[in-house]
């Protein structure tokens, strides 16, 4: 068994990738919204696959906010109807909104829980 150090095209390359591999945004889930942070106090929000499997197929989407609204943490950002249940989903953060997904409410059968960045409800610019 041989411990070879890595050549200086090999240290090169691992170095070159490591530098130019896009970093991918820390996203995390609360209450069935996950959130992904994009820099500078602006957050997107949208709905969890985990919550979107247990809610089943949906039939009707509200969403109850619009452009430029302010918000208080745990305010109401979208409400669902599903064959199973109704269910409120709220703002983990205080902020203003940016923009809202509008696909949501026009064909909430598109909503999936295999395409969970296409679920975005909001985005959300936290002061």
């Amino acid at each position: 068994m041989t411990n070879s150090t890595p050549s200086f095209w090999q240290r090169l390359k691992t170095w070159w990738q490591q530098r130019h591999t896009p970093a991918t945004p820390p996203v995390t889930v609360q209450d069935g919204v996950w959130i992904e942070q994009r820099g500078n106090g602006h957050y997107r929000l949208g709905l969890a696959s985990d919550a979107l499997t247990q809610i089943g197929d949906i039939s009707f989407a509200d969403l109850p906010v619009m452009v430029d609204d302010e918000l208080l943490a745990n305010d109401d950002i979208l409400e669902v109807e599903s064959d199973k249940a109704v269910e409120n989903f709220k703002t983990p953060y205080a902020g203003t909104v940016t923009q809202v997904n509008e696909a949501l409410v026009a064909d909430p059968s598109a909503i999936s829980p295999k395409h969970q960045a296409d679920n975005w409800i909001l985005d959300l610019q936290v002061a």
